[in-house]
């Protein structure tokens, strides 16, 4: 494919997610060589319609050639855990998390990546209720605190349920 083409598709793209056609969008994707692209910018939008399509491998792949391509960074580590965990490859996940953690000590982000994991293993509620419990005293955050009121209720702990969601 020359550039000629490769923009045209570019822009198609673009315009099919401003849209919200994240089929479509995925359909056009297909048909370009990602590896050949340095565009981080398109990298990453290509990879955000591929998981909006549930094609969590491909989302990955796309992260990586930006991870490996580039200076890698958290934002992408995270990504890559957050999407192994939704594929159920919890061995990618906990390596992923384990290069998150190291590259971002104290990073409040651990605890939702933590869970994100934990949540997808089917772990015991007790564990990922600990997970967030500690999330939660750090750092205040509305998605996270319901998430935490509805393992609570989940758990049989309407008090703690109640009390979080006043």
């Amino acid at each position: 494919m020359d550039k000629f083409e490769y923009n045209i598709k570019v822009e198609k793209i673009k315009k099919l997610v401003e849209s919200r056609d994240f089929e479509t969008a995925a359909e056009v994707a297909d048909g370009i060589d990602w590896k050949k692209v340095k565009d981080t910018r398109m990298l990453s939008v290509v990879s955000m319609i591929y998981e909006r399509n549930r094609r969590y491998g491909d989302a990955k792949g796309i992260l990586m050639l930006l991870y490996e391509n580039g200076p890698g960074g958290r934002r992408q580590l995270y990504k890559l855990t957050e999407l192994s965990a939704k594929e159920h490859n919890f061995d990618d996940a906990e390596l992923f998390y384990k290069e998150y953690t190291e590259l971002a000590p104290g990073d409040r982000g651990a605890y939702t990546l933590r869970y994100e994991i934990l949540a997808a293993q089917k772990a015991p509620l007790k564990d990922q209720i600990e997970i967030l419990e500690a999330y939660i005293k750090k750092e205040y955050d509305e998605r996270w605190s319901y998430e935490l009121a509805k393992l609570y209720h989940k758990a049989g702990r309407r008090e703690d349920c109640v009390k979080l969601c006043d």
